[in-house]
């Protein structure tokens, strides 16, 4: 199925409300964040925002989105200590600890993704990663990175779908919002993209 991304910004603000309109998430802040927070946050150059359009009985219509930052992954020094030593050590060679002696990697964050409960059917939870992957190489190509990361519920089904899309699961690590965290190297993204 073909799809049309635009980024939020090349949308005239008065006509979001009314695509808005058309958006439903069983995950209400995937939903919330699309309807309360994407516009604020682009303006003031927190994260971009891509809404996913595709064609359905000969209307345009919203099917998704995600929204991604130029984030580094901080994990403090306490956290780092806690980790495997296999993954601490794939960690130190791709980022550098800081001055107050936490560990940083250059990255880029997906804050949020989801698809538009109305038109579930249309999208599959794979295609949308690959519309993220594809806006993740252009990121790559001008301001590099070194990982793709997300932070996750605590849900089988989304750890199932990570780990089936080549994300690795930071084990006994919880963000500060008490979530999972995957990571994905960017270089990995990129050449299964060629």
């Amino acid at each position: 199925m073909g799809y049309t991304v635009i980024q939020l910004k090349d949308i005239e603000e008065s006509k979001l409300n009314n695509i808005f309109k058309s958006f439903s998430s069983v995950n209400k802040d995937v939903e919330e964040f699309l309807l309360y927070k994407s516009i604020q946050f682009e303006k003031m150059d927190l994260s971009r925002t891509y809404l996913i359009f595709s064609s359905y009985k000969k209307k345009f219509v919203l099917v998704g989105y995600y929204s991604i930052t130029n984030k580094p992954l901080v994990i403090s020094k306490r956290n780092f200590s806690k980790l495997s030593n296999s993954l601490k050590k794939q960690l130190l060679g791709i980022g550098h600890k800081t001055e107050r002696e936490n560990y940083e990697i250059k990255s880029i964050l997906v804050g949020q993704l989801g698809k538009n409960n109305n038109y579930a059917d249309l999208i599959s939870g794979n295609e949308l990663l690959y519309l993220i992957y594809k806006t993740v190489e252009e990121i790559y190509e001008l301001i590099g990175g070194r990982i793709l990361y997300l932070e996750v519920d605590d849900e089988i089904h989304l750890r199932k779908f990570y780990l089936e899309n080549n994300f690795n699961e930071v084990l006994s690590y919880r963000t500060p919002n008490n979530q999972c965290l995957y990571i994905r190297k960017i270089k990995d993204i990129v050449s299964n993209l060629s």
